[in-house]
């Protein structure tokens, strides 16, 4: 009989094999009380955040923007000259799709082969889950092509504007305002082709990284906005940047506010189709979800950034780090003490209970004890215990014992 290796017990921090002795591999008594099949999830936040171009069943593969600018005011001539007009037309042209497939296979009679009689998924239920991974895969994969949009898209940058970035969090509030505003309001500097514009109100979005959201006072936000908070949220587009990493190309940018019109950010999609094989043969099926998608910015619509990660990085420093760390230093002669500890953080409580030798007592023994070279020992000793509720320096305590 071949010899089998098992894992019996389990850590906190499970197993990846069936926890099973010799014994049950041999006679199969041990067998699994609760059994859960998941799919992975994933949330694209940034839906509702881009302008959407539904171009399925349609013909034709460009899509093009274009911007009749304002009529500008002449001089009314006496003698009419009967020439044209022409407006003054902008016009973009995008067609960078990308046809990307997820595919997946379910095995049904393999399922029913891993599945208990308890499982709380049936053959089904798991089926589902392993198709609906292609939808999770697909809404991963466009939250992450939006979000690097955002942040990599060349926008013009607002601390040109505004004299330069953030030095506080209340800086950051107005910074946002700013380009809101910068943004609502009549003027031709945050677009590519130098044209006056407005935007509404409605179309206005605000992407803020949730590392920096996180940092914000959201009331004080939505005071600046004049907007209740629940009204203020539908304005703001949060954006995760928590997995972006020091080699990543856009880790520097992970701390961009970016206010901008909404139709700035394109997404189009002219494929959605869900297809599968039924293998006979071999008892499984093959299924494919099939996305066309192209992303893009569009600079004849007003858009702005502000790096705000000098602020985010200072503000962090205040808050979050390895605390300070003092030393505890105990002479103890003819008496011991209850703490050995020669190190706390700095805003910890100390304390040290202290026993008399035999043949000693504390009673009438020579106790100090300071902190920060400062000599606490009024306030720090009492009835054989050193207690500081709040450590702020280097700590010394000299105790000696007298002679019962």
């Amino acid at each position: 009989m071949a010899t089998v290796t098992t894992v019996d017990v389990t850590g906190n921090t499970g197993s990846s094999t069936m926890p099973v002795n010799a014994n049950d591999v041999y006679n199969m008594v041990e067998t699994i009380v609760n059994q859960n099949i998941r799919g992975a999830k994933s949330t694209n936040q940034l839906d509702d955040a881009f302008y959407y171009y539904d171009c399925e069943d349609k013909n034709g593969a460009v899509i093009e923007e274009a911007i009749i600018e304002m009529a500008n005011a002449q001089a009314v001539s006496p003698t009419p000259t009967f020439a044209p007009n022409d407006p003054v037309v902008n016009v973009k042209y995008f067609n960078n799709w990308e046809h990307v497939k997820y595919p997946t296979t379910v095995r049904r009679s393999d399922i029913r082969k891993i599945l208990i009689g308890a499982s709380n998924t049936g053959v089904e239920g798991v089926a589902g889950e392993i198709i609906d991974s292609l939808t999770q895969g697909e809404g991963h994969d466009a939250f992450i092509k939006g979000r690097n949009m955002l942040l990599s898209a060349n926008v013009p940058d607002f601390s040109s504007i505004i004299g330069g970035v953030p030095l506080s969090m209340d800086g950051v509030l107005y910074a946002m305002r700013e380009m809101y505003d910068a943004v609502r309001a009549d003027n031709d500097y945050l677009t590519g082709t130098a044209y006056i514009s407005a935007v509404p109100d409605a179309d206005i979005r605000i992407a803020v990284p949730r590392p920096l959201l996180n940092l914000i006072d959201v009331t004080k936000l939505a005071n600046v906005f004049n907007l209740d908070k629940v009204a203020m949220m539908g304005k703001l587009v949060p954006v995760d940047t928590n997995d972006l990493v020091s080699t990543d190309d856009l880790y520097t940018e992970r701390y961009k506010i970016v206010a901008y019109d909404r139709k700035a950010f394109g997404h189009g999609r002219r494929l959605y189709e869900y297809t599968q094989d039924v293998i006979g043969e071999t008892l499984f099926t093959n299924h494919y979800l099939h996305v066309e998608d192209c992303w893009f910015y569009n600079d004849l619509f007003k858009a702005c950034s502000l790096d705000c990660a000098s602020i985010a990085g200072g503000t962090l420093a205040t808050m979050i780090g390895s605390p300070t760390e003092y030393t505890i230093t105990k002479s103890l002669t003819h008496c011991s003490g209850s703490n050995p500890a020669t190190k706390i953080a700095s805003g910890l409580s100390y304390t040290n209970t202290i026993t008399a030798a035999s043949g000693y007592t504390l009673t009438g023994a020579t106790v100090s004890v300071t902190m920060g070279g400062s000599d606490i020992t009024a306030t720090a000793y009492a009835d054989g215990k050193v207690t500081i509720p709040n450590v702020t320096g280097n700590v010394v305590v000299s105790v000696t014992a007298a002679s019962a």
